[in-house]
């Protein structure tokens, strides 16, 4: 075990106590935490690390369910599903070298869950900006064959902006998203939001999220997700507050949580 690679799944500080012996982790293997003078990275061995990052929805729930199993008593520092370390001695290198990051971390997270609130808007096309297609374009949106690679990085560019253009909130939509955020101000203290496109019914948003659930959206639909730290002794609070904001709003409003905290944690210190 020692020798062998393992994944991680999260950095708290070191329980007095062991993980229970029935925890086990993606693949059913057992988890066990590596400490360093007080603070522990929580693994379990990795036999065939070439394949760590295989997003199965097993395996992403096999690794949820560990980094919630720690959560639930202590504020963690959550990895992304995939993060492989070379060995114990490697996973106590990286704690000491990130040590003060890591414990900034935890002290900003202490006490703190993860809630989502999601909006789904319907989904209005617009017409792309410009003056319509130019010369090397093509109607299914690739630039056609034959053209030169700098003219089809012109293409994939514009091609991009428009996309973004597209995805922009409109003005409406813009502050129904805030409307939303304010109703909860004073229970929370991070917020993050994001926009994106849910293409077909059981589309997912992505990250995490994803194998928590399927919306059952129909397609041309937009999905606005909220996401709010928030302190355990005010979660239920935040949850008296969505109910009064579902009956208000004439959309489409759902609540997920309490998780632990993934989307406050920066990618850097997310990874090793």
């Amino acid at each position: 075990m020692r020798g062998a690679s393992l994944l991680a799944y999260c950095v708290c500080e070191t329980p007095r106590e062991p993980p229970p012996a029935e925890i086990r982790g993606v693949d059913g293997q057992p988890v066990y935490l590596i400490d360093d003078d007080g603070l522990c990275v929580v693994v379990s061995p990795l036999p065939q690390p070439a394949g760590a990052g295989a997003p199965d929805v097993s395996r992403i729930l096999a690794f949820e369910k560990v980094v919630e199993v720690f959560h639930r008593a202590r504020a963690v520092l959550p990895f992304r599903f995939g993060c492989v370390l070379e060995d114990e001695m490697r996973a106590r290198e990286a704690l000491r070298a990130r040590r003060g990051e890591y414990q900034a971390f935890l002290r900003r997270l202490n006490g703190c869950v993860e809630m989502g609130v999601r909006l789904l808007l319907p989904w209005k096309d617009r017409a792309p900006s410009g003056d319509g297609p130019g010369p090397h374009s093509a109607a299914d949106g690739a630039a056609p064959a034959g053209t030169s690679p700098g003219i089809r990085y012109l293409h994939a560019r514009r091609a991009r902006y428009q996309e973004e253009e597209r995805l922009a909130l409109e003005e409406e939509e813009d502050e129904t998203v805030e409307r939303c955020r304010t109703a909860f101000t004073g229970l929370y203290v991070d917020f993050r939001s994001e926009l994106s496109r849910i293409r077909g019914p059981g589309a997912s948003e992505g990250d995490h999220a994803a194998s928590r659930g399927r919306d059952g959206a129909e397609p041309g639909v937009r999905m606005a997700s909220l996401v709010f730290l928030v302190k355990r002794d005010r979660e239920e609070a935040f949850r008296k507050v969505f109910r009064v904001l579902s009956r208000k709003e004439g959309m489409k409003v759902l609540l997920s949580g309490p998780w632990p905290p993934y989307n406050f944690v920066t990618g850097e210190a997310g990874e090793k």
